[in-house]
């Protein structure tokens, strides 16, 4: 009992707790959005003090409703929060407009780390931008262009300043280093070499901020040198110590080219100096390029080769898939007629169905109805090839005047043109009707059956197109 009545003041307790985040959120929900909308919009920047007494009023409206105030003294300060969101968003609007150059200036300054930096000239173009800001909150344009000029002018000068630091911290420490042991006076011409690449750089970012690639390649080189310069003179220093280190400097060169030998299997010798084992390097590393350079060629020649024999056998494939979809045409057409009814005749350029079960009254072009299921299955046929040229030959056996003869198989083979076109979507250039009369026998018109097989319809499908 005592574990029930639990479980139901946690329910309870909860249900409670919902109602009261619902409450809350139908009280302060729009404020809050607005709030939310005038940040996005950097209202706290654009207009410092219209959001930031925004923001208070909602606070406090958030305190009098933890303390359980009334509604109505909630209300009050949520109005409040809203007025003051409502002439942020309005002053941010202005800002932009009258301030877009300055607002620009600092993003610029801030993208480069000018806070980090050159803070002296960023925080006080920061205080004069806020006090800029504050200018077209109070309506005062003209004072706000004059104090967000100075800001994008100290903006600049922040920029400028971050940009030279980041580049060139490395370059002027490792001169500075340089400086402090003596260089300019063990390794004059490397020491002053540094200084001048570093005078250039400075100069280039002074001229031109943005040429910060140029000058960042520059600055690199200036490192360096102002490290080869605390090297060489840690190296001189070493040397005028004691004289046997110039012994261990010559050997500790020697050891260095040896090795290098070995890596080309030449065994160096330098009892007349370095010039020799130099030249010997140098030609074994000319030989290696010449190598590689004519290795490079022939991997160029054999990857265009290569290339040739994809393409070929791309074009082989495409070919074969070609060529059998259209035997896969041709099997099924040869399917839909039997022996009686068409003869199907590939000769590579052409697709002959020859119909012989198609048969018309003596003298007559007239298509009977009991011939219309073959001709649906040859409109089937003539629709596996629908953008191919259609050419349909009438022909007849030798009995009766050759001309008569002729002018009979043309309009039979017409009749058969006008059948298709009325029962497919084809235009009527794309199929032509012709008649030959007795001219092109398939057979002996000296029998029976030699002239049944002469009297025919011939459906001829150009592959070519």
């Amino acid at each position: 009992m005592k574990i029930l009545l639990t479980n139901i003041f946690i329910i309870l307790l909860s249900i409670s707790l919902s109602f009261a985040q619902s409450g809350k959120e139908s009280i302060f929900g729009d404020v809050q959005k607005q709030i939310e909308e005038a940040k996005d919009a950097h209202a706290e920047i654009l207009s410092p003090e219209f959001y930031s007494k925004a923001v208070q009023y909602f606070k406090t409206a958030e305190e009098y409703y933890t303390d359980n105030k009334s509604t109505r003294d909630i209300r009050e300060k949520l109005t409040e929060a809203s007025r003051y969101c409502s002439r942020a968003l309005e002053a941010v609007k202005v800002g932009k407009l009258t301030l877009k150059d300055v607002i620009r200036a600092r993003y610029d300054a801030i993208k480069v780390g000018a806070d980090t930096y050159a803070p002296e000239f960023y925080n006080e173009a920061a205080e004069l931008f806020r006090d800029a800001a504050i200018e077209v909150e109070d309506g005062d344009l003209e004072d706000a262009r004059d104090k967000g000029s100075e800001a994008e002018q100290l903006f600049r000068k922040a920029e400028l300043k971050s940009i030279k630091d980041k580049i060139l911290n490395d370059a002027r420490n490792s001169i500075a280093e340089a400086g402090e042991i003596d260089a300019e006076d063990h390794c004059p011409q490397t020491f002053n070499y540094a200084k001048g690449l570093l005078a250039n750089v400075e100069n280039l970012l002074r001229n031109n901020r943005y040429a910060s690639e140029d000058a960042n390649q520059k600055a690199i080189e200036t490192a360096y040198q102002g490290k080869h310069a605390i090297h060489l003179t840690h190296e001189i220093v070493s040397l005028k110590e004691d004289d046997k280190n110039w012994e261990k400097l010559i050997l500790s060169f020697e050891d260095m080219f040896t090795s290098i030998g070995i890596k080309f299997d030449e065994k160096l010798r330098f009892d007349t100096g370095f010039k020799e084992s130099v030249n010997t390097i140098i030609t074994r590393v000319t030989q290696m390029q010449e190598e590689n350079q004519r290795l490079i060629s022939e991997n160029e020649t054999l990857q265009e080769e290569l290339q040739l024999v994809k393409e070929k056998a791309t074009s082989s494939t495409a070919e074969l898939e070609i060529k059998q979809k259209l035997e896969d045409k041709i099997d099924k057409i040869k399917a839909m007629f039997s022996l009686n009814e068409a003869k199907v005749i590939y000769d590579g350029d052409n697709l002959v169905i020859r119909l012989y079960g198609l048969n018309f009254q003596s003298g007559k072009s007239v298509i009977l109805p009991e011939y219309f299921s073959l001709l649906r299955k040859v409109k089937e046929a003539v629709g596996e090839f629908p953008e191919n040229h259609i050419l349909l030959e009438g022909h007849t056996d030798s009995r009766g005047n050759p001309s008569t003869n002729k002018r009979l198989s043309e309009e039979r083979a017409k009749a058969i043109r006008e059948y298709i076109i009325a029962n497919m979507d084809i235009s009527r250039e794309q199929i032509t009707a012709i008649g030959f009369g007795d001219t092109k026998p398939v057979a002996s018109n000296k029998t029976v059956e030699g002239r049944e097989l002469n009297r025919r319809i011939d459906i001829v499908i150009s592959l070519n197109n």
